[in-house]
């Protein structure tokens, strides 16, 4: 049988039955969009090659599919781990197990227009959370609430929205009267007494400049910005229900970080806060989200489980 090629389905795949790692690899593709067979290895659990030959099968398939995109960075990155995204077939197969995903949404065609830019933001945001999961998993004293979670108890407003993640202050912008800001994720961490932090993740990749003299332009200190005075105006509280909330932020360069701080220090005429948390992707290089130092507002270092 000629070897299969990586982006092409095979046009007479062999039958297969259907199994509860099947689902499982659909589920978590599902929570996170986008996701790298390494990382869909690791929150199996089992045998990697396993892992690589189901998902081969369901590629071939239709239930999951291999986004072309993500070529673009293999000149300069070298081959790296396949990149998967939910298929029709595999949603389909979600939504007759009791998933709730949108019925409207066509993913095939959302992998297809996912660019190499959206692809590298997507897996790093994975990246962080499936460390995160993982790291919950081997602690006792800590445990995950996923987005789908928070959001599930959420006022109904913010359930239904298209986009549950947005904050909108009014105010901000004199141009169109409110602001907004979508963060790239959402999580909590329940501790044994019954108390709770919940996070918003923003993963930065240096795409845009910290600062602009205009704020209607975009740039980070404007989402610092609009995050801040959402944090003031209780925001958090009306649109997820929760009282206790910070925002994260994983950046390329400690230099960046630096500049942030800068930021949050203006906003804040000159006191800081720790309601913002700074992390550079270095920091996560060998280390569990759970056992990194981030850098608060105010120049000082905790951990999430502090």
């Amino acid at each position: 049988m000629p070897r299969a090629k990586r982006f092409e389905r095979r046009k007479t795949p062999p039958s297969f039955q259907f199994t509860n790692r099947d689902l499982s690899l659909l589920a978590h593709i599902a929570r996170h969009r986008l996701v790298s067979s390494e990382l869909l290895a690791a929150l199996d659990g089992g045998s990697e090659q396993n892992v690589l030959r189901s998902l081969r099968v369901l590629f071939d398939h239709g239930y999951v599919d291999r986004p072309y995109a993500q070529l673009a960075h293999v000149p300069v990155t070298g081959p790296r781990p396949m990149v998967y995204g939910l298929g029709r077939r595999g949603a389909q197969a979600l939504r007759e197990q009791g998933h709730r995903l949108p019925e409207n949404t066509d993913w095939t065609e959302r992998n297809k227009r996912a660019g190499a830019k959206f692809i590298e933001h997507t897996l790093a945001i994975a990246d962080f959370m499936v460390r995160l999961e993982l790291a919950c998993h081997e602690r006792t004293d800590v445990e995950l609430i996923r987005e789908h979670d928070v959001i599930a108890e959420a006022p109904d407003s913010t359930r239904i929205a298209r986009e549950p993640l947005r904050l909108v202050v009014p105010g901000l912008d004199n141009k169109i009267g409110v602001s907004s800001v979508v963060a790239d994720g959402l999580f909590g961490l329940v501790f044994p007494d019954g108390t709770a932090s919940y996070f918003l993740l923003e993963v930065d990749r240096g795409s845009m400049p910290v600062v602009r003299t205009q704020f209607d332009r975009t740039s980070y200190n404007r989402k610092l910005k609009v995050y801040w005075e959402a944090w003031k105006k209780n925001r958090h509280v009306e649109h997820f229900g929760i009282k206790q909330i910070r925002v994260l932020t994983i950046t390329d360069s400690r230099k960046r970080v630096e500049t942030m701080l800068d930021a949050v220090k203006e906003l804040t005429d000159g006191k800081g806060s720790n309601f913002f948390l700074f992390a550079t992707t270095a920091q996560f290089s060998g280390s569990a989200p759970l056992d990194v130092q981030w850098t608060t507002g105010r120049g000082e270092l905790v951990k999430l489980t502090d």
